[in-house]
C-alpha cells in the first residue's frame, strides 16, 4: 500500500527540489516506504510551511564513497557538504525525486517530523495536507 509521507528538509534543498535541479534527497537512515510513495515537502524554519510535494522513484543505498558517483550530478550539494553530512555512516541512502510540483504554501496545525512521519488520511490534523497536495 503506498502511503503519503510529510518530509522535512531544509528551504533551500527545498527550492531545488521544487526547480527540479535537485533530483534526489540525501538521508543517514534508510527509508521505510517504497516507489510511488507521495512526499510531501515541509521546508524548515525560517519557512516552516509545506511548500511542494514529489513522488519516489525508487530509494538507492550504497556506501557514501559508492554512492557519490553515481548521485553528484543529482543531489544538489557539494563534494565536502556531502562528506560532512555522511561523515561517520557505512551505508547512504538517496531517495530520488520524480514529478516536483509546487503547491500553495501552507502553515497547518501539525509538529512537523525531524525526519519524515507517515500521514493518516483519517487523521484529521493530517487530512488538511492531504488535500493541499492531491493532484
Amino acid at each position: 500500500m503506498v502511503s503519503d509521507v510529510l518530509m522535512s528538509i531544509r528551504p533551500m534543498y527545498t527550492e531545488a527540489i521544487l526547480a527540479g535541479t535537485k533530483t534526489v534527497e540525501l538521508r543517514r537512515r534508510r527509508p521505510s516506504f517504497s516507489r510511488g510513495t507521495r512526499i510531501l515537502v515541509y521546508a524548515t524554519s525560517p519557512d516552516q510551511r509545506v511548500q511542494g510535494a514529489f513522488d519516489v522513484g525508487g530509494v538507492i543505498e550504497d556506501s557514501p564513497e559508492g554512492l557519490w558517483p553515481t548521485i553528484e550530478h543529482r543531489a544538489g550539494v557539494d563534494r565536502e557538504t556531502f562528506d560532512s553530512y555522511f561523515s561517520g555512516c557505512d551505508v547512504a541512502f538517496a531517495i530520488e525525486v520524480e514529478n516536483p510540483r509546487r503547491i500553495v504554501p501552507a502553515a497547518l496545525p501539525i509538529r512537523p517530523p525531524q525526519s519524515y512521519q507517515f500521514l493518516d488520511a483519517e487523521e484529521p490534523r493530517h487530512r488538511g495536507l492531504l488535500e493541499l497536495a492531491a493532484p
